[in-house]
């Protein structure tokens, strides 16, 4: 029996909607990058005779949790966690999204999953950013109104051969509304000097945190956004190409990639006391 652990993301919950259609004995769990060390504190676990992670990683203290007691496989796209190819076994390539990169593992163990590859290619060009397909954008938002459930439920049963009308309905609905929450986000947003001079836009925001992003640093000419998730206590990083935002993600425990990273909030919340402590603002 398999443990799948996914990020909770577009790209990680397709992760567990491949391994849901193509693994017969296997149990798919989502969940934030602050959670997956207390997942593997569960003893419930025990029971699993492998946990796949994918498109996320445990600290060293957590994988030390369960190293030696349980096979472990990591799926995973993120610079941070290239540190777990030295302890475990380890598929790991910032090149290809954690879909991109599970759909390719199925393929090489054996498994038909040739049916699946427009929808692996789909999501990796919507989570690598390369954004070649128009369908990817759109993907993402089909995703976020479906939720992580029905998403599953979908595609675990079969594959994406393009929107029907009802679902292109939903996507244009949902286009509309996105363009309004990017105009409206960014106009709340305050334009902050960070402690090495940089321009950073401060802005909470619950939804498109990459669109949003990208819209923002187009839009007003800063180095980068910092957008604060307070629901999910959640603050995702996105940068200008020549800017990497990835070590204030990691200086707060968190990670990703140069441009696009992020970590979670586990304090009492101030707006100017957390923008100090995360190493964004001065002290003083």
């Amino acid at each position: 029996m398999i443990l799948h652990i996914s990020h909770n993301d577009l790209d990680g919950v397709t992760c567990g909607a491949l391994t849901k259609k193509f693994i017969k004995d296997v149990d798919n769990m989502f969940c934030n990058y602050n959670e997956i060390d207390a997942i593997l504190e569960e003893a419930s676990l025990r029971k699993y005779d492998q946990i796949l992670i994918t498109d996320m990683s445990p600290s060293q203290r957590g994988l030390n949790l369960i190293l030696g007691e349980i096979e472990v496989l990591v799926i995973d796209h993120h610079e941070t966690s290239s540190w777990m190819k030295e302890v475990t076994t380890t598929i790991h390539d910032i090149t290809k999204s954690a879909t991109l990169l599970t759909w390719e593992w199925l393929r090489d163990s054996g498994y038909d999953v040739s049916e699946y590859q427009n929808l692996a290619e789909c999501v990796n060009d919507y989570d690598m950013w390369h954004l070649k397909r128009e369908d990817s954008l759109q993907m993402n938002m089909f995703f976020m109104k479906l939720g992580v459930v029905r998403y599953m439920e979908q595609f675990s049963k079969k594959p994406f051969k393009g929107f029907t009308p009802e679902e292109m309905l939903i996507v244009d609905l949902e286009t509309e509304r996105r363009d309004k929450y990017l105009y409206s986000a960014g106009q709340s947003g305050e334009i902050m000097q960070d402690r090495d001079g940089l321009e950073v836009c401060v802005v909470f925001a619950e939804e498109y945190s990459s669109e949003l992003g990208n819209y923002i640093i187009k839009e007003f000419g800063v180095d980068y956004v910092a957008l604060i998730n307070m629901q999910r206590k959640k603050v995702s990083l996105r940068s200008r190409a020549d800017v990497d935002v990835r070590s204030i993600a990691e200086y707060n425990g968190g990670g990703g990639h140069m441009n696009a990273s992020g970590f979670s909030i586990n304090f009492e919340f101030n707006t100017i006391d957390f923008l100090k402590e995360a190493g964004i603002l001065h002290e003083g």
